[in-house]
């Protein structure tokens, strides 16, 4: 039995933050992007105050944002952004926790992911898949790909697997 799929937007797809993950997580207070630590509600007003409480046990990266229809994430200084004097605001930071990244360097690459994640959730680029069979019922379905190519390679994936479940 042929089975088709279709790879839609994701326009309900679960927030980074609500993954709770103590060991990698990003701090943002703005108007326009306000991310609270894991776990937490609202943000402390002074920035030193998250920092002190982590600054032992996570590196701790610098975060800006490009505010312009819409949001942008970047480490600090990173952001190749066309007008950096009014369009970038200096909002939070990323936490790695030195426990899983023993280095700064390592940190760093785990931080530029994290940011990069962000940025799919804040721009819409997380997908689901659905696979249907020739009568139009659905087969299978799964959400919350972050990235339009991932998500096309796990629906070619699952796509094989329905394919060889259903007998012949």
């Amino acid at each position: 039995m042929p089975l088709s799929y279709r790879i839609e937007q994701d326009t309900n797809a679960q927030s980074p933050s609500q993954w709770e993950d103590t060991n990698l997580f990003l701090v943002a207070n703005h108007r326009d992007c306000h991310i609270p630590e894991p776990g937490e509600k609202r943000i402390p007003s002074d920035r030193a105050e998250i920092e002190d409480r982590y600054r032992k046990t996570h590196w701790i990266f610098p975060l800006e944002a490009y505010i312009h229809s819409g949001v942008h994430l970047s480490l600090s200084g990173e952001g190749n952004y066309p007008d950096r004097q009014w369009d970038v605001s200096q909002l939070g930071m990323v936490f790695a926790a030195k426990s899983e990244w023993l280095l700064s360097k390592s940190a760093r690459k785990a931080a530029l992911c994290k940011v990069n994640e962000w940025n799919q959730y804040l721009s819409g680029d997380v997908w689901g898949y659905i696979i249907e069979d020739e009568t139009g019922e659905q087969v299978d379905s799964c959400w919350g790909f972050y990235g339009r190519e991932y998500c096309e390679q796990e629906t070619k994936a699952a796509l094989k697997h329905a394919s060889e479940a259903i007998p012949a």
